[in-house]
């Protein structure tokens, strides 16, 4: 089944809506929804993969 799916994100410009839309259809086209459901339970459960994604991303 294939769903509309919308959030709302706060970006900074068109530029940076257009990069945020091509991540989220890449994560898509390499993990699906359950890859993506899982990626957010693994983010918000373990510690050390938040801290990890934060460094490689270098927010604190």
């Amino acid at each position: 089944m294939k769903a509309p799916i919308t959030t709302h994100i706060e970006v900074s410009s068109v530029a940076e809506a257009h990069q945020v839309q091509k991540a989220f259809e890449t994560m898509n086209r390499h993990f699906g929804a359950k890859g993506i459901i899982h990626m957010e339970q693994l983010f918000l459960k373990d510690a050390f993969i938040r801290n990890l994604v934060k460094m490689k991303i270098k927010t604190k």
